[in-house]
């Protein structure tokens, strides 16, 4: 648009010679007033000026209207952006819940068999317990039969042996008592025989005299 700012060329100076006249140059342009001039030379201006404004006027508006519409392509690409922005934001912060209530139903279901496991291993714990505390109790119950048996046992073979020595000590007493009677009628039978044996010799002896 370097037309816009164009100036025109002053025109040149008219030519003259040295004779003729017999004025000199200086004599010939001493009265010359160079406002009309540059009077002239910024009415051209103006003119050019005035007959390009219009087209540089229509330019600028299509400059103008141009740059609006890339203006607002942009608006529309920046809010396009930003709504594909949002949509990617919520698209990942979906995921990304989905994510987390996927670990944590994974977390939950791992804490609720892990629950789970221990439960199962209280109760087995609580059945081996029970177990162990019945066959405990049936050891100490079979314990204490065998031991009542045991001192049944003693007690009817200590019976049998008081009976026994009473026996013999009955028996004993017995043939000690049958001993005595005896010894004591062997005296008797004796003296019996020593005094028929006296009486016999005696008679004998007086049968003699």
């Amino acid at each position: 648009m370097s037309w816009l700012f164009a100036q025109p060329e002053p025109p040149p100076p008219p030519a003259g010679g040295s004779s003729g006249g017999g004025d000199k140059p200086k004599d010939k342009w001493s009265n010359f007033d160079p406002t009309g001039l540059e009077r002239a030379a910024q009415a051209a201006k103006e003119l050019d000026k005035s007959r390009h404004a219009k087209e540089a006027l229509d330019l600028a508006r299509m400059q103008e209207q141009t740059s609006h519409l890339e203006y607002q392509s942009k608006i529309k690409e920046y809010e396009a952006a930003v709504e594909q922005l949002k949509g990617d934001q919520i698209r990942t912060q979906a995921e990304e819940r989905r994510k987390t209530l996927n670990e944590e139903t994974k977390q939950n279901q791992a804490r609720a068999q892990y629950q789970d496991k221990l439960a199962r291993q209280r109760y087995e714990d609580q059945l081996r317990q029970q177990q162990a505390l019945n066959e405990e109790n049936l050891r100490k119950q079979e314990e204490s039969v065998q031991k009542q048996e045991a001192m049944r046992k003693a007690t009817i073979e200590h019976e049998m042996e008081l009976r026994h020595k009473n026996e013999l000590l009955r028996i004993e007493a017995e043939a000690k008592a049958r001993g005595r009677v005896e010894r004591e009628n062997a005296d008797i039978i004796r003296e019996q025989i020593r005094l028929k044996a006296a009486e016999h010799r005696q008679t004998v002896l007086e049968s003699i005299k």
